[in-house]
């Protein structure tokens, strides 16, 4: 009995222990985040993401640490942002969680259409069988209507609206980023709801501080998974709809698409020649359409994007051999060594840009229907949008 007593209050003292170390782990932890972070997203629901952990810590590297967004210069030190790492054993730390607030217009933040830049990447470089039948990212789907922002499969983007527009900046956005599923972890439907409210909570707390006025709509009850597997073409639907009755030859087979919405930022449509067909496509080739181009780890893709109000304002092109080259909005044209063709129209008195976007060499074996895919996109667009006033660019045969 003696033993059995001291055993239990051994025991008992042992688990009072860990039970103040983890607390103090958790409060320390807490307070780390807070400060990185500049007090724009609750603590706690970050280390709740990915199970749960009570030991993190701000990265130091650079870019890593937050900024103070105390006013009256806090638009003035935008874009920054702040990341999280799980603790682990001694020694050891994990990505976790990082949020990224910028203020629009943003060069840092613009967005670019580039031919070069693959969204079969990670697959192409592993070398994996059947390379398009997987994208490395899923498309952005929309939040609601749109108009809050959007999300992907590992992240979630938030913007806030300035309707007073201090220092000439149109709105403040924030984007959380679940980093521990960077390596193809999947993101819980928990987790997403979390990087939702941590990403509409930052872009509110941001806009109060940077003297932004704003009012931002509730996030949608629910949040569809967003997929990175790419679907039969002939049934596609959302903003790959356009595309379903379109296929054939040596056009793409493959979709990933997402739901359209009719006040989305932005929206895009993956398309892309499963393996069958690109070796299908290849025997056809004759030796002039081949040149140098192997078919052997690579992938055969094309995508269309649009642009909405403050995002049209922000994009270019860029690929090898080119400049950065800004897409306004008003103007269409066409650069071939980035691999992209833009088109630009007004969608509910706001200006739109709209990208097609085409692997090289596989822009060499379709452009003969370059021209009437891409106004096939832009129809649909206007259509579904009420757009006027398009401009489509003239040369696709460069």
């Amino acid at each position: 009995m003696v033993i059995t007593g001291v055993l239990g209050i051994g025991l008992g003292g042992w688990g009072l222990w860990l039970e103040t170390d983890a607390y103090l782990d958790r409060a320390d932890s807490r307070d780390k985040i807070s400060r990185a972070c500049d007090g724009l997203v609750d603590p706690d629901r970050v280390l709740g993401l990915d199970g749960g952990t009570d030991r993190a810590l701000p990265g130091s590297g650079k870019g890593d640490v937050m900024f103070d967004l105390d006013l009256p210069a806090a638009l003035a030190t935008l874009p920054a942002k702040c990341r999280i790492y799980r603790v682990g054993d001694p020694g050891t730390s994990y990505e976790h969680f990082s949020l990224s607030v910028w203020a629009t217009p943003s060069d840092e933040y613009a967005q670019v259409a580039d031919g070069w830049v693959d969204p079969f990447q990670a697959r192409i470089y592993d070398r994996v069988d059947d390379v398009t039948r997987e994208a490395d990212r899923s498309v952005s789907y929309p939040l609601g209507d749109g108009r809050l922002g959007v999300y992907t499969d590992v992240s979630v983007s938030v913007k806030a609206v300035c309707t007073n527009k201090p220092e000439s900046k149109t709105s403040v956005n924030a984007m959380t980023v679940a980093r521990y599923a960077l390596d193809d972890e999947p993101v819980t439907d928990a987790d997403r709801r979390t990087l939702a409210e941590l990403a509409r909570t930052a872009a509110e707390r941001a806009a109060a501080k940077t003297g932004c006025t704003t009012t931002l709509p509730a996030l949608p009850s629910e949040l569809p998974a967003p997929g990175r597997r790419l679907t039969d073409a002939g049934a596609a639907k959302g903003t790959c709809g356009w595309y379903a009755d379109r296929r054939g030859g040596r056009l793409p087979d493959l979709a990933l698409s997402a739901p359209t919405a009719s006040h989305a930022t932005e929206e895009r449509c993956l398309l892309a020649v499963s393996e069958d067909a690109r070796s299908r496509i290849w025997s056809g080739l004759s030796d002039k359409e081949r040149g140098q181009s192997s078919r052997r780890h690579t992938a055969w893709w094309l995508k269309t994007e649009s642009y909405f109000g403050d995002e049209a304002g922000e994009v270019v092109a860029e690929g090898i051999g080119t400049t950065q080259r800004p897409l306004d909005p008003g103007t269409a044209g066409a650069l071939p060594g980035a691999g992209v063709w833009w088109a630009s129209s007004t969608c509910d008195g706001e200006p739109a840009v709209h990208t097609l976007t085409v692997e090289y060499p596989y822009q060499k074996f379709i452009r003969p229907h370059l021209r009437e895919l891409f106004k096939a996109y832009v129809d649909d667009v206007a259509t579904r949008r009420g757009c006027t006033g398009v401009k489509f660019p003239t040369d696709f045969t460069s």
